[in-house]
């Protein structure tokens, strides 16, 4: 038996939103390309930048939702969810039981929601007992799946049908012994999703470069045509328009040159990634050295 949970309200709202966040991407970023630095271009390009990031998120909800499927046979439940795929041997499921009608059942809720979305990690608040959802929607509509070491929170067309389907199947007994594991993807299975010390060198990097870049907009329209090097006599050698923006232009090629080299090396060469990581951060602080020292405060 499978059969696929309701996903069209789903994928309606997240093709809106990532619409949505789209155009605000589009528009954001012509904004910052056609004008000269400014607040408002600070403003517009960080939209812009979020709204990219949050096209990602959305984006890995949909594809997450286009794969969704639950398979039971008398060996046990398969529950596809890219990227992962959960087998849990039917000798390893305690009961299926509906799940809570109150807010205050769950709590450290991680994961993604919207109308038609319901995926992430929690824990119930009683018992502890980590609870992964993999559902279309909320815990009241949900059916917990009930084993030993985890919850999983499913939500089946028809919860009472899939029940009696798995009773039946319970009652056949295995024609073999299934595993609980789950199954990922090679590039899913990389260390680097997990190291939090990798990610928190990308961002610093990240934030360091987003605070120059706002500091430019923020003193730009108030200064002269043209600012010298200092100690330089030559006024032609450095003009506003036409070069401090590749300060922060040049800072955005080395941190995102190097997040990736980083990512990809990351794997096998752990130093050397944390080495590029700690290179591309260093680049942001020189740089931003560079322009408090032509711009001051």
């Amino acid at each position: 038996m499978s059969e696929r949970p309701e996903r069209q309200r789903g994928l309606r709202f997240g093709y809106l939103l990532l619409t949505l966040l789209g155009l605000i991407a589009l528009a954001g970023i012509a904004f910052t390309v056609l004008r000269p630095p400014s607040p408002e271009v600070a403003g517009a390009s960080t939209a812009a930048a979020l709204a990219l990031a949050g096209m990602t998120v959305v984006g890995y909800g949909i594809r997450g939702l286009h794969s969704a499927q639950y398979h039971l046979d008398r060996n046990g439940l398969t529950l596809t969810w890219w990227p992962a795929v959960y087998i849990i041997p039917m000798h390893a499921i305690r009961e299926l039981r509906p799940g809570p009608t109150s807010p205050r059942a769950l709590r450290g809720w991680r994961g993604l929601r919207w109308p038609g979305l319901y995926i992430g990690h929690a824990r119930t608040a009683e018992e502890g007992r980590p609870v992964l959802f993999l559902a279309t929607a909320g815990p009241a509509q949900q059916l917990w799946v009930v084993t030993e070491a985890a919850i999983y929170a499913i939500s089946p067309t028809d919860p009472a049908a899939f029940r009696e389907a798995f009773a039946q199947r319970a009652a056949l007994g295995p024609t073999q012994r299934l595993p609980q594991t789950t199954l990922l993807p090679p590039w899913r299975q990389r260390a680097f999703w997990g190291d939090r010390a990798a990610w928190g060198l990308i961002l610093l990097g990240g934030l360091v470069l987003w605070g120059m870049w706002v500091w430019l907009c923020w003193r730009f329209p108030d200064l002269p045509a043209w600012i010298p090097l200092e100690g330089s006599t030559a006024l032609d050698l450095l003009s506003p328009t036409a070069h401090l923006t590749r300060l922060p232009a040049l800072g955005a090629l080395v941190w995102a040159v190097h997040a990736v080299l980083g990512g990809i090396l990351h794997e096998h060469e752990r130093p050397a990634a944390y080495g590029l990581w700690l290179i591309a951060l260093l680049v942001q602080i020189l740089l931003l050295g560079a322009l408090l020292q032509l711009v001051p405060v």
